[in-house]
């Protein structure tokens, strides 16, 4: 059985925005039970996380021998293993693969950079200004996946781990 990490006092107050939503969302979906270690922040600096996760950061996955860090990878890991998160057609699949990727590295990145701006450029002179910037990134994001999407239910067709990741990374803005 596989065991993720978490944080054992979220800075989100249990809200569900912690990357290791996207993994246990994830697993549920697959049908896989699984166990959660709790980490304290100060456990995460200490070698034996940082021989899971070198950068000292929720969530991480270890499954036998298996051990993997990064979200975005984890859940790649999960759904490869699961036609229900990521189809075996070919092009089912790259479509998936590629909604995933956008989801991380496109769509995802102002939206965290926006909460980096809130609560580490509070004080700044600048932070109005920054702000306007971020948010105008992220409409254009916002306003580009609503002009693919459309009318579809979900992204690649049927529901797939790249609509695990896509509302995962809406819902923390």
């Amino acid at each position: 059985m596989p065991t993720i990490t978490a944080f054992k006092s979220s800075p989100d107050k249990g809200a569900g925005l912690a990357r290791d939503m996207r993994i246990r969302w994830a697993l549920e979906e697959a049908g896989q039970p699984y166990g959660v270690r709790l980490v304290a922040f100060e456990d995460m600096k200490q070698p034996a996380h940082l021989a899971l996760q070198p950068f000292g950061q929720i969530p991480t996955y270890e499954d036998g021998e298996v051990v993997l860090f990064e979200s975005g990878a984890i859940v790649l890991y999960i759904a490869e293993r699961n036609a229900r998160l990521l189809s075996e057609d070919n092009v089912t699949r790259a479509k998936a693969l590629s909604w995933m990727f956008a989801a991380l590295n496109t769509v995802e990145p102002p939206i965290v950079e926006r909460d980096y701006v809130k609560y580490f450029e509070a004080e700044k002179s600048w932070q109005t200004e920054r702000f306007a910037m971020v948010d105008d990134r992220i409409r254009t994001r916002l306003d580009q996946l609503a002009n693919v999407f459309g009318d579809a239910t979900w992204l690649a067709g049927s529901f797939s781990a790249a609509d695990i990741l896509m509302v995962h990374a809406l819902l923390c803005g």
